[in-house]
């Protein structure tokens, strides 16, 4: 393997040879001349990478590689984030460059210092092409492909609502997620499968849907014709289409006719018809513990070999609040009567 000469000696006519392109080319993409086209800027920005090399101009940048944003959600999980860790980034005085993870090749033609991605995507791991970059994600454990990850319990997630509804009373509680390959689905099913388990509840698989699979409204009818009680209301980006058709579609008091535990801590949660329990992620922290580790790294380089990669799992918790009726409430509601009995 060749060795590098010190950054400090490194020039734009070494990145130029290295790339087998002219000087003038490698200084317009330094600049960001709107001219040059995205093969060319990739070129460049691995020779640069490769040799070390850092514009003297440049200011620190960092990619925040975003992406699942809901018309329907506008101030979720991935807007939350994004704004928590540009606002820590901002704090630093280091550049934000926001990239979705649909435009994935605009992460090679930028001078980039360090990428974060808070998207639940494996197309990240892509992005170990780009040399001497760390990578860090949240909510997507990537640690064994050597990118850092933080990421909340999703299996415990799913575990705690479950033993929370099973502590009401409820046996006849159904699981509502997004899609059921994703890691952060996949885990909390995990999750409430165990609970139920624990328990000796037979697990009923017309119970656990994903809202790309069927329609909402179908999903939600049918579970309220057949004696489900609770409802883990995971579907993320969703949520709040959740609760309006069971409350205004469907006619369901929430926290007397059926039982809803929600994802996130929302602020909008705290000030619903009635208040929503939910599962609790500490997305502060983690962005907090995030943006720490890749400023140090930014700023003492390590090795991302199998022991240096962060591989940090942080715990949940679940906030009560009054979504959440004792089964006995439920089978002294009139309506529900012919149901349980």
């Amino acid at each position: 393997m060749p060795q590098q000469s010190p950054p400090s000696s490194i020039s734009i006519a070494d990145v130029a040879r290295h790339a087998k392109l002219s000087i003038g080319t490698v200084s317009r993409v330094i600049n960001r001349h709107p001219s040059v086209s995205g093969d060319m800027r990739r070129r460049v920005m691995h020779s640069s990478r490769t040799l070390g090399f850092v514009p003297k101009i440049a200011q620190r940048c960092v990619a925040v590689i975003t992406g699942r944003h809901s018309p329907a959600m506008p101030f979720g999980y991935v807007s939350l984030l994004t704004s928590m860790v540009s606002r820590m980034l901002a704090a630093h005085r280091i550049m934000i460059e926001l990239i979705d993870v649909e435009d994935l090749a605009r992460a090679y033609e930028t001078h980039l210092d360090g990428i974060i991605g808070i998207v639940f995507d494996d197309r990240l791991h892509e992005l170990r092409a780009i040399p001497n970059v760390p990578i860090y994600t949240i909510n997507k454990p990537l640690a064994h492909e050597g990118i850092h990850s933080v990421y909340a319990d999703h299996y415990q997630q799913g575990l705690l609502a479950t033993e929370h509804l099973i502590e009401h009373g409820h046996r006849d509680i159904a699981f509502l997620a997004i899609e059921p390959n994703e890691w952060g689905s996949a885990e909390r099913r995990r999750g409430y499968e165990a609970a139920l388990r624990r328990h000796r509840i037979e697990i009923i698989p017309s119970r656990i849907q994903y809202t790309l699979d069927l329609p909402l409204y179908d999903t939600l009818a049918r579970w309220s014709q057949r004696e489900v009680t609770a409802l883990l209301n995971f579907s993320e980006d969703a949520s709040l289409e959740v609760l309006h058709i069971l409350s205004n579609v469907l006619g369901l008091t929430i926290g007397r006719d059926i039982s809803t535990i929600t994802l996130e801590d929302l602020p909008i949660y705290q000030y619903l018809s009635p208040p929503q329990t939910v599962v609790k992620q500490p997305l502060e922290a983690m962005a907090q513990l995030v943006v720490k580790s890749l400023v140090d790294n930014m700023t003492n380089p390590i090795d991302d070999t199998a022991n240096q990669v962060m591989d940090h799992c942080v715990t949940t918790e679940l906030v009560e609040r009054d979504s959440v009726a004792m089964h006995t409430q439920l089978i002294e509601n009139p309506r529900f009567v012919s149901r349980i009995s």
